[in-house]
């Protein structure tokens, strides 16, 4: 692949005969590079993580639209991009800038009736916002995650005058379907930074990013949490090391209902197959708690029959 970036800024400039524009050699020179760079294949390479906070995004039809404001144009030259593009100067890659981002997400903040709605009224907005913007939060830029083409062509139609022929002016875009991954270092505080990703989720679902968002470029779908496999793991460990941490707490009693989620049945199960830690030592009060919830229901214990009746046989006969 190609650097993107590059080929519409440098490449695509080069070869053009300035003395005569409007030239039929022009418009074929400048036609063969757009298209050039429409059909690049693109090969994402695995990056480290920014922040601690991490939303993966698709974009949706018509696609996005980024830089548009960059001044990119060939008077006069058929068949030309006519805006400007943003692109990642290193990997030539389109890319949401990170002040974008966070000028998106901050404008949401001039309605706050809309940042309650989404937050269920638990907060001040006005604070929340100071928080976020003000007091610590990074917005990083947004990133391609898609392989192969992700970019396309598309046509604006100015009318300048209704009564002549309006001429259709070519851009590129990023395609419908193309994933970014939007990086955040985000802090606890009136949201904890989970709240704070669900919160900038909806605002991005809603309100898009980039040009003409208007008529429906700039949006995106599917926008949820993402972990790189070592904070996955991490996590997964943390939570693990949380469970093993309350289960030392708990009494032995206690322990076992929790190891068999609660359920007394199941209890029973583990009880009658003997293999419980210091069994001997706790399966008199284990059997009363247990007994106490079969209990709860007429069917496993006053009404018991058959597989119940055979639990309750057994409790009884190890409290008498």
């Amino acid at each position: 692949m190609s650097n993107l970036g590059w080929l519409f800024y440098k490449d695509y400039f080069k070869d053009i005969n300035y003395r005569d524009l409007d030239s039929e050699a022009n418009e074929k020179i400048i036609q063969g590079k757009v298209e050039n760079l429409l059909n690049q294949l693109v090969t994402i390479e695995e990056e480290a993580m920014l922040g601690n906070t991490h939303l993966k995004a698709t974009t949706t039809y018509p696609g996005l639209i980024l830089g548009s404001g960059n001044t990119h144009e060939l008077p006069d030259v058929k068949g030309q991009a006519i805006l400007g593009f943003s692109f990642d100067y290193t990997s030539g890659l389109p890319v949401i800038a990170g002040s974008s981002v966070k000028g998106v997400l901050r404008s949401a903040f001039k309605y706050p009736e809309y940042i309650t709605e989404l937050l269920q009224n638990r907060v001040d907005v006005g604070v929340l916002e100071k928080e976020i913007f003000d007091n610590g939060d990074i917005f990083f830029d947004a990133i391609i995650m898609t392989t192969g083409k992700i970019l396309e062509d598309d046509y604006i139609t100015p009318h300048g005058d209704a009564l002549k022929n309006p001429i259709p002016l070519r851009f590129i875009k990023v395609a419908p379907d193309v994933e970014f991954l939007f990086d955040f270092e985000l802090h606890d505080g009136l949201l904890t930074k989970e709240e704070k990703a669900k919160l900038f989720s909806g605002i991005l679902s809603d309100l898009g990013v980039g040009a003409k968002t208007n008529v429906g470029y700039g949006k995106f779908s599917n926008i949820k949490t993402y972990e790189t496999e070592d904070e996955k793991l991490q996590r997964e460990q943390e939570q693990e090391d949380a469970v093993a941490e309350a289960l030392a707490n708990m009494s032995p009693v206690d322990r076992v209902f929790e190891m068999y989620e609660n359920n007394a049945i199941k209890v029973v199960q583990i009880m009658q197959s003997g293999k419980i830690e210091d069994y001997e030592s706790i399966k008199r009060e284990l059997a009363q708690k247990v007994k106490e919830e079969l209990q709860k229901d007429p069917k496993t214990w006053e009404k018991a029959k058959q597989k119940a009746l055979k639990r309750k046989e057994f409790i009884e006969k190890i409290l008498n």
